[in-house]
């Protein structure tokens, strides 16, 4: 190998290239607070003795790639059923440009690979002034005389992990990852290389990798698309955050010394999916965020949530406030009515309630179905809402509210008309079969623009005729593997999704100041190319639950706060401490209140109005902070234990948030936590009881009781 390199520098970050000048391969490191690499230091050869002793030996490592791809008619790897990764058609691109290109805040390295045969990867790295990561877009073009298959392109690549060691780094990395589930959504995992069981073998015969990832509509199943290498001995991570809402992969692999990083589509082998690209044809892999921090996990994070914000600033101006918000889901429980909304609204005068949501079962919906059976047709219950939706939507704008409105416009369920065999042709099939998922859930077909029409009439025609400035859109069902209409049931199902992205488009279009939550049986669309589309998302599904502070709070690093809306579902026949739990848990993101607040006695009442008075005070630092998780928290999430502590310093680290939340057999120790430097002290307080003061910087807060929650800010003079 000879070796050479190109940096650049973006806010404490450097980018360097790695060129091999004798095979034109070029990869890309990512290098925190100007630290140097070890590449020069490297081995060369891996010295094997069973093959030194025939006069022959391995290579030790090579530059690896800014992008890893499969075609169909070159020779896989050494790793098919484990990887498509390390093939010909990588080994073919060659290094041809590389230029930097800035402007307005945001500057672009855009390095151009060909092949000999007329394939070209065109490989975007973007900075945005003050972001400490980057986006990445990797671009497919076909410029041969032929038809060639995709089997695998990925988004991101980072090679030759890690930087920082001169052979293959034993006991020295890991792989961190948050999985996903229904109402158990954001639990970190961490495993070591050697658990993994990718750590390097005497020859390495074959490239091993660890393949993960979520098949279908809901991108946020098993996994989130997330994933962080940690080099622990140099306590420095690399990660990535993957923009599809299909299925999605994330591979950690193996070849010799050195670790290769990567994601993108599910791959044919993985998702089912491929793609045929035409001659002059090009095609671009889903966006990446990647970056790198020396420090903790929660570092990176922080990195890599804080580059949504220049795209959650573009929705409606009302959410630069983060409003508070009441949905009647836990009020009726799918079965709302005129009456019931007003009486909402009329418990609401007075608060800092905004926005009053109708959620399911506003349509004439099946007997004991949770207002999930029959939508599809989305006409309005003349039984329950007599003079209309508009009525409604006026009655409670003159109480002061704006009037949002609950959809699940991608399906059609057993009881509507259109769910009925006359409208086969505008669902999705697999394999010419009706795809219909729970015995009663069917999906339209959004490359269908009888299915578009049918919608914009049904959906965006409705928000405005009833002066809706509220949209929440759900999800109940996953497609799964794919669908019919593309070369691959991946394929069908990319094209799907990218279709519906492109009909909330069209709301955001239509209806400029419509705000939009993004939820999916709760949290299983947390993923940025979804979030960075609305203005929130329902962070789960979990609604009267111990572990809602829990899962709010594990989200912190994977989402911003701002958008993560959280449930506070208050009845009368709680306990004061428990009022306090669950009202403490709406300050670790969007506030959002629901229960059967008509009949709470004026004390329980004067607690939320009380709840509403410190969260409009902290706001500004759940919108702009960064935060840690302290305390003793259990696994378990249905049942936790232990006691979790919650800081968010904001950005200037002058003001922190402390939420705070005892379970089941608290924490009977002091937490002391060290506050930056300065002269703190807290400013407000929320809480029944609120064991916590300040000695020297030092926050000290005393044993909790299980199941009680409390708040404060602080301020640093």
């Amino acid at each position: 190998m000879n070796i050479t390199t190109k940096s650049y520098w973006f806010n404490g970050i450097t980018v360097q290239y790695l060129l091999d000048e004798e095979t034109d391969q070029i990869a890309m490191v990512l290098l925190p607070d100007a630290k140097e690499s070890c590449y020069e230091q490297r081995r060369q050869w891996l010295q094997i003795p069973e093959l030194v002793k025939t006069g022959m030996d391995a290579r030790a490592w090579e530059v690896g790639s800014l992008c890893h791809l499969a075609l169909r008619h070159h020779n896989q790897g050494n790793g098919a059923g484990n990887t498509l990764k390390h093939g010909q058609s990588t080994k073919f691109l060659k290094f041809y440009s590389q230029q930097l290109i800035e402007e307005n805040g945001k500057s672009q390295v855009i390095t151009h690979l060909k092949a000999e045969e007329g394939y070209e990867v065109i490989h975007t790295l973007s900075h945005y002034e003050n972001e400490k990561g980057f986006e990445v877009e990797t671009e497919f073009l076909n410029h041969s005389t032929r038809s060639v298959t995709l089997d695998m392109l990925t988004s991101f690549s980072l090679d030759n992990i890690s930087p920082y060691h001169t052979a293959d780094a034993p006991n020295a990395l890991a792989l961190h990852r948050y999985r996903g589930g229904w109402s158990l959504e954001g639990k970190h995992c961490v495993d070591d290389i050697e658990d993994l069981n990718l750590e390097r073998s005497w020859l390495c015969a074959f490239p091993e990798s660890e393949r993960y990832g979520c098949i279908g509509s809901h991108p946020v199943k098993r996994f989130f698309s997330f994933g962080a290498v940690e080099d622990k001995e140099n306590q420095t991570f690399w990660g990535a955050q993957l923009a599809s809402n299909s299925s999605w992969q994330m591979e950690l692999s193996r070849e010799n010394d050195c670790y290769s990083f990567s994601g993108g589509i599910a791959d044919c082998e993985f998702g089912s999916w491929w793609k045929t690209i035409k001659p002059g044809e090009r095609f671009k892999a889903p966006k990446a965020f990647i970056s790198t921090a020396k420090g903790t996990l929660d570092d990176l994070c922080y990195n890599l949530t804080e580059m949504h914000h220049k795209y959650v600033d573009q929705q409606p101006a009302s959410e630069q406030s983060l409003p508070i918000l009441f949905n009647d889901w836990c009020t009726t429980w799918g079965n709302p009515t005129h009456d019931k909304m007003l009486a909402i609204a009329k418990r609401m005068q007075g608060s800092a309630v905004k926005y009053i949501t109708i959620d399911a079962g506003w349509t004439d919906v099946l007997e004991n179905s949770f207002g999930q059976g029959g939508n599809g047709d989305w006409e309005y219950s003349k039984k329950k809402f007599p003079q209309g939706i508009l009525a409604t939507s006026r009655e409670v704008k003159e109480l002061g509210f704006k009037l949002g409105i609950w959809f699940e416009f991608e399906v059609t369920t057993k009881g509507a008309k259109v769910f009925e065999k006359a409208y086969d042709k505008m669902h999705l099939k697999r394999n010419n079969e009706l795809i219909v998922t729970g015995g009663d859930r069917s999906f339209w077909d959004f490359r269908n623009p009888e299915t578009i029409a049918y919608l914009k009439n049904k959906v965006i025609d409705f928000l405005k005729a009833n002066e809706m400035a509220y949209l929440k859109v759900d999800y109940n069902g996953s497609i799964g593997i794919g669908c019919d209409g593309a070369e691959s049931l991946g394929e069908g199902l990319r094209e799907q999704m990218q279709a519906v992205k492109g009909f909330f488009r069209m709301l955001r279009e239509e209806i400029p100041d419509l705000v939009i939550e993004n939820c999916a049986s709760g949290g299983h669309r947390l993923e940025p190319s979804m979030m960075d589309l609305t203005a929130m998302s329902s962070f789960s599904d979990a609604h009267e639950c111990d572990e809602i502070p829990y899962i709010a709070a594990s989200l912190h690093n994977l989402i911003l706060p701002r958008q993560s809306q959280i449930w506070a579902v208050i009845n009368p026949e709680y306990t004061k401490q428990t009022f306090y739990y669950r009202l403490s848990s709406t300050f670790l993101g969007r506030f959002c209140l629901s229960g059967n607040t008509e009949a709470l006695n004026e004390e329980q009442w004067q607690i939320i109005k009380e709840a509403m008075t410190f969260y409009e005070a902290c706001k500004v630092i759940i919108k702009y902070g960064k935060t840690v998780i302290y305390g003793n928290r259990s696994r378990n999430t249905r049942h936790p234990e232990g006691t979790q502590a919650v800081l968010r310093l904001d950005r200037e680290q002058k003001k922190g948030l402390l939420v705070c939340h005892g379970f089941k057999e608290a924490m009977q120790q002091k937490i002391e936590i060290k506050l930056p430097s300065g002269n703190w002290e807290i400013e407000k307080a929320f809480g029944e009881k609120c064991p916590v003061h300040i000695v020297e910087n030092t926050l000290i807060i005393d044993p909790i009781q299980d199941f009680s929650g409390f708040a404060c800010i602080l301020k640093n003079n």
